[in-house]
């Protein structure tokens, strides 16, 4: 089998064929761990993506009409593939969006997780039989609904990609993978080495434009169903468009996610659990914990101690031994958020620790690099537009509350609904937290990341749509329900 290569040549896979897209304005792919420019890719254009969708609804019939046990078939070979070039995938991620190399290795492993619970599709696509009365039948059969699109994030450019890729193809639809312009080259890699399965041509498709080809994509009367993760107001107004058009839609959207701290609270867990769930990935997780509320007087504390662990995070390349925070995935993305905290700073918040200019490990080669160091915020009102938005970075905003009662409160008050955690030794205030926090992901005394094989959930602006990603949901959403009522 062919190994991964770490610059793909052509990015988009139209029709069978790797191509570089029409587009004169060209993607530039940047390393943010050094700044430093990887490759120029030609985007795909309205044209592209129209040649797209068409072969993509040609090659949907004989797909669909192809036996189940057939496309399971198929994704065992992915999933072998996968597995075989798991470090050279890795390696491509790590350069190409710049988290650590186990945090890579971690994102193939579950992109591996998603593969294998849709291989469980034959034990769960069986319909229903009925016997009405004599000689009358009805019965319930799932079918594929035809020609979807994922639009994919540049946080897990490969799990995400192998995630919706695995179910749409096995229920026998026809999948457009729009990928982040922001990470092109590990989304590429992952579907290089899924084609290698035997898909036929047009099965899977791979697109990298920007915003007017997914506009183009979610608009098209061929296109049936919608996926996306990405931020809030995106999410909706994908959500928003593709439902008025009468598409099935899931789009999932960004985070505000609280971590409470209860006065029982084993601290010093309470303090590796918030290191491991804001710092990780740099903070870019949707279910990063960003907002911390700690009750009554264990706050300074638990702070000390976060602190402490937090000045032992060696930020740099994450290709490096002994580096345990990567960048941030773009110099778009740095500024970003450094804008939030300089507003912050106006404002009169405490930076109990401040991450804007940090000196990441590798010298002269990371100097230009995107990087921004564990942060802490605290004295911030939790009303004010920066302490409320999702910054998608290393950033913690640190609250005290005197009661439980108020940290729920504090815990609720934002748009979002994805994730929200306790640390506590109390089964009886964990068992309070969990029905009154309004999120569709709890976390006790954990981070509250689900299964594959268990659904994701997420509330208010943090997802738009009826059926959720991960467990089957999954098998809900790519297919359609048909009654057949027959007499003989």
């Amino acid at each position: 089998m062919t190994t991964t290569e770490l610059k793909p040549s052509a990015a988009n896979l139209i029709d069978g064929q790797w191509v570089p897209g029409s587009g004169s304005d060209a993607i530039e792919v940047f390393n943010p761990a050094t700044g430093e420019k990887i490759t120029d890719l030609q985007p795909a254009t309205i044209e592209d993506a129209e040649t797209a969708i068409a072969a993509a609804s040609r090659a949907f019939v004989d797909w669909a009409a192809r036996p189940l046990g057939e496309r399971v078939r198929v994704l065992y070979r992915m999933k072998a593939i996968l597995e075989e070039n798991t470090e050279n995938l890795a390696r491509t991620i790590t350069l190409d969006q710049g988290k650590l190399l186990d945090e890579a290795r971690g994102e193939v492993a579950r992109a591996l997780d998603f593969l294998e619970t849709a291989l469980a599709a034959p034990m769960l696509y069986h319909g229903q039989n009925i016997n009405v009365t004599t000689g009358l039948d009805a019965r319930r059969v799932r079918e594929p609904l035809g020609v979807c699109v994922a639009v994919t994030p540049s946080n897990f450019p490969v799990m995400n990609t192998v995630q919706f890729s695995a179910w749409a193809l096995v229920t026998g639809n026809a999948l457009i993978i729009k990928a982040s312009e922001q990470d092109p080259l590990a989304s590429t890699a992952a579907i290089r080495l899924l084609q290698q399965a035997g898909l036929p041509a047009g099965v899977l498709t791979l697109l990298h434009g920007r915003a007017d080809v997914v506009k183009h994509l979610i608009s098209h009367p061929s296109v049936v169903a919608v996926s996306c993760i990405t931020s809030s107001p995106t999410a909706k107004a994908i959500y928003e468009a593709a439902a008025a058009a009468g598409k099935r839609v899931q789009a999932n959207g960004g985070a505000k996610n609280p971590i409470v701290v209860a006065p029982d609270a084993d601290l010093d867990k309470a303090a590796a659990g918030i290191i491991s769930s804001s710092y990780g990935m740099a903070g870019q997780r949707c279910l990063a914990g960003s907002r911390v509320v700690v009750i009554g007087d264990v706050y300074d504390e638990l702070l000390e101690r976060v602190v402490a662990i937090a000045n032992q995070i060696v930020v740099g390349n994450g290709l490096d031994d002994g580096v345990t925070m990567g960048p941030v995935v773009s110099a778009a993305s740095k500024e970003r958020i450094l804008g939030a905290l300089a507003e912050a700073e106006k404002l009169g918040a405490t930076f109990v620790l401040d991450g804007r200019n940090v000196k990441p490990s590798g010298g002269a080669e990371t100097e230009n690099g995107y990087f921004i160091g564990p942060t802490i915020v605290a004295g911030l009102d939790p009303a004010h537009p920066v302490e409320r938005m999702e910054l998608f970075g290393p950033v913690i905003n640190f609250h005290r509350v005197e009661s439980f009662d108020a940290a729920i409160v504090l815990a609720n008050d934002t748009e979002f609904g994805n994730a929200a955690s306790i640390f506590t030794q109390s089964g009886a205030v964990a068992a309070a937290f969990e029905r009154r926090v309004r999120a569709g992901n709890v976390g006790i005394n954990s981070f509250p990341a689900p299964p594959a094989n268990v659904t994701m959930g997420g509330y208010g602006a943090s997802f738009y749509g009826d059926m959720h990603v991960c467990g089957d949901a999954p098998l809900a959403f790519y297919t359609d329900q048909k009654l057949v009522v027959s007499r003989w």
